[in-house]
């Protein structure tokens, strides 16, 4: 591994051992504080111990972006390419789903009615977010092309809704939008640099998120409302609207207030067998939103009793036998432990993510690809 590597989320020094090296420590230390400056990130970053002859991972994402940024990609993708792990791997995975992608056609809807959890509209906003994470990886046009060519298909297609009701569990197409519409400004935002989304055609995109997906958004107690508050601080942040952010924002405190004082969430424990995989979806949601408010200055990690719940589900996913709340439990592997990992380091969350690693596109959220954009070495 190049033990010189100046960017903000990679530095490494070598101590000093002689004299001799003043002159060009001074130089090395200049240059340093030169790139520190001009790639900043928050003083609130803190940096994970060195492993020997390894580098220093700075724990909280940088300012920008969504989940993360162009410029944090392209320094996980050098990483990678150095055979660092989880990186290398994460990187394989992303760029293997978009070859895939490239040969393939976008199927919008009109207008957009979803029954299930799957279904075009989750298939395509997964392979635009894809595409655009192969973009921002490799620097390849291709890939940013095509992600385009698949969200401007939908924008231009669909123009209504149907099956929607954000007060109510009975439409089924709030839930799904909520859960994968970020999907598609991840896209957009991570190939901007490339040129491939024009500027007639962001203001359209910008459009259609106002009036065809951000009046979707569930607005309810559980889960569901959760996935519509993602999707709205995702937007309304896309969109500029800083009302409609801090509203997001605001209804993400009213949920995590909802947390138990032991740490479960009663909506979804409510849910049988079901229930420890309902806590990780709602979980799911609630740190994304908190990565994306992070990047913008609001700090939600230490609000309430957010860590709580995520800690109190941590105890169980490995061994959903032990869950309290109904017996013949059940757990998959949900993307929240990536992500949570990467702020609080809570070693409790290792053994889990180590049963998934790398995460890809498997999944029904925009949470996909996490060892990729938040995934940190062991």
């Amino acid at each position: 591994m190049n033990a010189r590597i100046h960017q903000p989320e990679v530095t490494y020094l070598r101590k000093r051992r002689a004299r001799s090296f003043v002159t060009f420590f001074g130089t090395l230390a200049l240059l340093a504080c030169v790139l520190a400056t001009l790639f900043a990130v928050p003083a609130t970053t803190q940096a994970a111990p060195a492993t020997a002859g390894g580098p220093l991972v700075l724990v909280q994402p940088a300012s920008g972006g969504y989940l993360g940024s162009t410029l944090e990609l392209a320094q996980r993708q050098q990483l990678a390419s150095q055979g660092v792990e989880p990186y290398k791997s994460a990187v394989g995975n992303a760029i293997s789903f978009a070859n895939g992608k490239l040969s393939s056609n976008p199927s919008p809807q009109n207008p957009l009615n979803i029954s299930g959890t799957t279904g075009p509209f989750v298939d395509d906003t997964a392979t635009a977010y894809g595409l655009a994470l192969a973009y921002s990886t490799t620097g390849n046009v291709a890939y940013a092309k095509k992600s385009r060519d698949f969200i401007m298909a939908w924008v231009n297609t669909t123009k209504s809704t149907s099956n929607t009701c954000p007060n109510s569990g009975s439409c089924q197409t709030s839930l799904i939008i909520g859960r994968v519409g970020p999907g598609f400004v991840f896209a957009a935002n991570l190939i901007k640099p490339s040129g491939a989304l024009s500027a007639a055609d962001d203001t359209a995109f910008r459009n259609w998120l106002r009036t065809v997906i951000l009046p979707t958004a569930s607005v309810r107690t559980n889960n569901w409302g959760d996935a519509g508050t993602f999707m709205r601080v995702a937007v309304t942040d896309y969109l500029g609207d800083a009302a409609g952010f801090s509203a997001a924002i605001a209804k993400w405190k009213s949920l995590v207030d909802l947390i138990a004082a032991d740490g479960h969430i009663p909506e979804e424990t409510r849910r049988g067998s079901s229930g420890l995989n309902y806590t990780q979806e709602a979980l799911d949601y609630k740190i994304a939103a908190a990565v994306i408010a992070q990047r913008r200055g609001v700090n939600l990690w230490d609000y309430g009793r957010f860590k709580l719940a995520v800690d109190y589900a941590a105890k169980y996913v490995l061994s959903p036998s032990s869950w309290p709340w109904s017996s013949g439990a059940s757990a998959s592997i949900h993307p929240l432990w990536e992500v949570a990992y990467q702020h609080w380091q809570n070693p409790a969350y290792k053994s889990i993510i180590l049963k998934r690693r790398p995460y890809g596109a498997d999944g029904h959220s925009a949470l996909r690809w996490t060892t990729l954009t938040n995934g940190l070495p062991f």
